[in-house]
């Protein structure tokens, strides 16, 4: 009958700040729209609904990634009671992003941020004018606000540029060349991306648009401009059908997953956005997402890739971009799933945090495709060898694909495609390939980490946050698949700190592939699983070594141990009889054993050392 292991709960507090990456941006429609007028005072019941459920949401939103939470309605004259909701953003590390309006009829750009920073501490900022926004005007604001030592963390225009790109580059390029030395090393102006968007709008509604269009028609592609200076879309709050025209550009997507698989994953086309109401779906508590299953999972999941393999990558390739260098076979294409309807694309991984972690530094480069088909994608596609050597496996880490891993050929035997992989992604789905090793990336907040000693498992788990958080549930495996409760743990906290906690497995046995994981349970009955980790017991090791002692015929035996156990020491004459018998207490690490031989008479000697279970060692000595 097995018994519980011992167990130990240690707290550590420490604050939900987001990990160092990329920083995203969460926007959304709460009490109020930026349609709504600035003057129509907010409803003071669902003013402090929305407070206190965007105050407990911080630590998790935080957590995820989300540096930026976009408030449109926030004004000068807001209510004094959403300093209780900027304080606790600021707590998280999360900045808040006010909607101006410049314009004839508003005030300049620098009495608005200073009104705000004066009233909230703001610092970031969303542009939109009535008329077109003047860069030249914009740079001159900037300079000033520079001079003044007004710092921005976050500048973005809205130029209603939908269907060219380099227009909007232009734009942007006239800001930088108008900005005075010290504002261009403190600021990026920024634009948003609609032609991108609305390129991604097409690829999942149209069957019949090449989604390839893609590469192509985002500000970053299409001009000189870099993704420093650029945010991009997948829904917004703008998009309502304002228009009452259907199937233009400001159609919201009601399947957004493969639109932000490629801007949460391509790290160079700008900074992302992700929408309040796709991320919580019918949880938002926001109208027009009533029915929404949220896609809080899959974007959290995305983010942890673009943590993990992708912050601070320097070069995407194309793979099945037009005109392609890359050669490429679509067993799939007799079912019309082929290049116009797949995305490809390769990301350095040289300089990326699984890049560096790498010994030697490199070899984690990252492959993505993104499938826009109604049916399966299979493709045989030539990648970059720059990082890459013919036999490396690339790792499905998000666990979508039909292909778990990928080895690269120096030539595909069926269709002659060199230096290939070959993949299989199910219809409107899509996946990242790690090369290399690599785990599946599981979007929990709980860190679990193991540990292995002879005689015994140390588990460890961290988690950032235990708001609205019951306890915990230890289980194990014996096979990775049926998972049995091995302790349970009340939480020590209900609040935005963090805590850590320890428990021993002492209830192990030797060459038993062992599986852990944390199930974190909610007040409201809710579970969140850590990803799951596997260990075994290491082996008990021993070594020995023969040394001279302190003085003439003291001999020291040096024992190397990696466990504690009890051992016998014996000295046995020519003739068998024991002339020196002792024990000795073996620790981990390194133990000397000093054996006085110099009082026993000329003769053979045999020195035998003794551990159970079973191990043992011998050394004949010869005293003259």
């Amino acid at each position: 009958m097995r018994m519980h292991g011992s167990a130990v709960m240690l707290p550590l507090l420490f604050l939900a700040l987001p990990a160092i990456s990329q920083d995203f941006i969460l926007q959304g429609c709460y009490w109020s729209c930026p349609e709504d007028s600035p003057e129509t005072p907010a409803d003071s019941a669902t003013l402090q609904f929305w407070i206190s459920r965007m105050e407990s949401q911080a630590p998790e939103l935080a957590y995820a990634g989300f540096s930026f939470l976009w408030l449109p309605a926030l004004q000068p004259n807001s209510p004094p009671a959403l300093q209780q909701l900027l304080k606790s953003l600021e707590k998280n590390g999360i900045y808040p992003i006010a909607e101006l309006e410049t314009g004839p009829d508003s005030l300049s750009l620098q009495q608005q941020i200073h009104r705000l920073d004066e009233q909230f501490r703001v610092a970031a900022y969303s542009l939109h004018s009535r008329r077109q926004l003047n860069a030249a005007s914009i740079a001159r604001e900037l300079n000033q606000l520079s001079r003044q030592g007004k710092l921005l963390k976050l500048l973005v225009a809205n130029i209603p540029y939908y269907n060219d790109p380099q227009k909007l580059g232009d734009w942007v390029a006239e800001v930088i060349r108008n900005q005075s030395d010290e504002s261009r090393s403190e600021i990026d102006p920024r634009v948003y991306d609609y032609p991108l968007r609305e390129a991604i709008r097409r690829a999942s509604v149209d069957t019949a648009y090449d989604v390839r269009f893609i590469f192509e028609r985002s500000i970053r592609d299409a001009s000189a401009i870099s993704g420093f200076n650029i945010v991009t879309l997948v829904n917004h709050p703008f998009y309502k059908n304002q228009n009452g025209k259907a199937g233009d550009w400001d159609d919201p997507l009601a399947n957004p997953m493969l639109g932000y698989a490629y801007t949460l994953t391509n790290n160079q086309i700008g900074l992302p956005t992700v929408s309040y109401g796709d991320y919580y779906g019918d949880e938002s508590e926001l109208d027009e997402y009533l029915n929404y299953k949220p896609l809080r999972e899959q974007i959290a999941q995305l983010i942890q890739a673009h943590k993990d393999y992708i912050y601070g990558a320097i070069g995407v390739e194309y793979l099945n971009r037009f005109e392609t260098e890359k050669a490429s076979y679509y067993p799939s294409g007799k079912k019309g799933v082929d290049a116009s309807r797949a995305l490809l694309f390769q990301i350095d991984g040289t300089n990326t945090p699984a890049g560096q972690r790498n010994q030697p530094a490199g070899n984690k480069d990252v492959i993505v495709a993104i499938n826009f088909a109604d049916d399966t994608l299979r493709v045989v596609q030539e990648v970059n060898l720059s990082n890459v050597r013919i036999g490396d496996v690339f790792t499905d880490v998000l666990g979508e694909s039909l292909s778990p891993k990928m080895k690269v050929a120096a030539m595909d035997s069926a269709y002659r495609i060199p230096n290939s992989v070959y993949l299989v992604l199910p219809p409107r789905s899509y996946s990242l390939w790690v090369q290399g090793r690599a785990s599946q990336i599981v979007p929990s907040r709980i860190s679990l980490a193991v540990d292995a000693f002879t005689d015994y498992i140390e588990l460890n788990w961290d988690v950032p946050y235990e708001r609205k958080t019951l306890g915990y549930e230890l289980e194990r495996s014996v096979n990775g698949k049926q998972f049995e409760k091995l302790a349970s743990f009340r939480s020590m906290d209900n609040s935005d700190e963090g805590a850590s906690y320890l428990y021993i497995d002492k209830d192990v046995y030797p060459n038993e592939d062992l599986y852990y994981r944390v199930k974190l349970i909610d007040i409201e009955g809710g579970v969140e699983y850590s990803a799951v980790e596997k260990t075994i017991l290491k082996n008990r090791e021993l070594s020995f070594e023969l040394l001279e002692g302190p003085r003439q015929w003291v001999k020291t035996i040096k024992v190397k141990s990696n466990y504690e156990s009890q051992a016998e020491l014996s000295v046995f004459d020519a003739k068998g009889a024991k002339v020196i018998q002792r024990t000795e207490r073996i620790r981990k690490g390194e133990n000397l054993a000093n054996v006085d031989l110099s009082q026993l008479p000329a003769g053979v000697y045999i020195l035998h050392f003794t551990i159970p279970p079973g191990k043992e060692w011998t050394k004949r000595l010869v005293k003259q």
